[in-house]
């Protein structure tokens, strides 16, 4: 009768046994099933987030290069306000009989003239490079009627303000609190 008990034992064990191993596979293939989906998941949210860094990359690069375009804009017009700057003052100082100081004021708003780089095609280059080459021929003398060189020196400014273009993108900034207050 032991041995039947025994039989019957280790069929029960035996049955154990397979149930056992059965799930044990199972539960690793739903902890496999699992793992893998997490780092699935994983590996897309970071795929996810580099395409949203490239996007922000893109849009920044973007603005960044209207920002440029945007200083050599102001740049160029604060070129060109220098060269009426210097024309003006060249009235100035022809009118004073400082033919010396004229003469280098005539030179400056040449040098002005020349730093002005076009990038967006909103300037004549033709123009502007016209006039700052008849600015660096022009010279002041005492001998010839001052009120001839002065208009030609006021049609140069009048060529100029033509060249300048309008103040339409210019913004002021808003005014900051102020420590007094």
């Amino acid at each position: 009768m032991n041995e039947i008990n025994d039989v019957k034992l280790t069929d029960k064990t035996n049955k154990n046994s397979a149930f056992s191993k059965v799930k044990k596979i199972l539960i690793g293939v739903v902890v496999a099933t699992i793992t893998g989906a997490a780092l699935y998941g994983a590996g897309w949210l970071q795929a996810r987030s580099q395409f949203s860094s490239n996007d922000e990359k893109i849009q920044l690069e973007s603005e960044l290069q209207q920002t440029k375009e945007q200083l050599i804009t102001a740049e160029n017009r604060a070129y060109l306000m220098e060269a009426r700057g210097d024309l003006y003052d060249t009235t100035v100082n022809l009118d004073l009989r400082n033919f010396g100081v004229a003469n280098s004021r005539l030179e400056q708003a040449g040098a002005a003239l020349g730093k002005v780089k076009d990038v967006n095609g909103s300037l004549n280059m033709t123009k502007i490079k016209e006039l700052q080459q008849v600015l660096s021929k022009k010279n002041i003398n005492v001998a010839v009627n001052l009120e001839q060189q002065r208009n030609t020196v006021l049609s140069y400014i009048n060529v100029l303000n033509q060249l300048i273009p309008a103040e339409e993108n210019l913004t002021v900034p808003a005014p900051s609190e102020s420590p007094n207050q």
